[in-house]
């Protein structure tokens, strides 16, 4: 029997520490995210956009849980930290050549969703918000835009950089490995999308296929770094999409 590529990466050892894991930081998520658009909105009156709040803080709230666990099960940051730097390059290369498979890959479904158009009789906005979509992301990316470029700048860094940190802490080195570690690549493939999936509320059945991607691409290079770094760059694109 081929021995488990991740059985040597500290991690949890039972679902139920992953499903607690998972509960907590999303009703931690929830709760600073409505308490810091009370604080801004109703107490401050700054008039600051969900979208500026919800993937900040969520970014920050992945990135310390994941550190305390991977720091309570013993992970050596300092010599973590020597690899990434020392194969930052290759990682970058490997995260770019990804990114134009993902880019084939939405090229695909795009044709898929014009031939779903022609078949079914539906106008392309009714298509989109059928399957999780919609204007409303987009006019509030706009209206942030217009608001404050400082705001615009603070969600950009979110969506880029932070949120990728936290998420491909939380979902692949976390949840994705743990999985991995006590079912087939398929069964924690598609588990682990599914909870990336909720995370994710009304946008779920956009980004399922994403977690796809994401979770094959750290089965097959095992490196964290290219992970994050491809998971910005498709919400740089897809922020890019949404404003233009």
């Amino acid at each position: 029997m081929e021995d488990n590529p991740f059985s040597g990466i500290k991690t949890y050892d039972s679902y139920r520490h992953i499903l607690e894991l998972f509960l907590f930081a999303t009703v931690v998520c929830v709760a600073l995210s409505v308490g810091a658009l009370v604080l801004f909105n109703k107490v401050l009156k700054l008039g600051v956009a969900d979208i500026s709040v919800w993937p900040f803080i969520q970014g920050v709230v992945y990135t310390v849980i994941c550190l305390q666990v991977l720091k309570d099960r013993g992970v050596d940051f300092k010599a973590a930290w020597q690899d990434w730097d020392a194969k930052a390059g290759s990682d970058a290369l490997n995260a770019l050549k990804y990114f134009v498979g993902y880019l084939l890959i939405i090229g695909a479904m795009l044709g898929l969703v014009m031939l779903a158009i022609r078949v079914s009789g539906l106008t392309e906005a009714v298509l989109v918000r059928r399957i999780g979509g919609g204007s409303q992301p987009a006019a509030a990316i706009q209206a942030v835009m217009v608001a404050s470029r400082l705001e615009f700048a603070l969600q950009l860094f979110s969506m880029c950089i932070l949120a990728p940190i936290g998420e491909e802490l939380f979902f692949r080195r976390i949840i994705y490995t743990t999985l991995r570690k006590k079912m087939s690549f398929l069964r924690a493939l598609f588990a682990a999308s599914v909870l990336f999936a909720v995370a994710h509320g009304a946008a779920s059945l956009l980004v399922f296929p994403v977690s796809l991607l994401l979770c094959y691409v750290y089965e097959k290079e095992r490196r964290l770094p290219v992970n994050i770094m491809l998971h910005g760059l498709i919400n740089l694109l897809v922020a890019f999409v949404k404003v233009t």
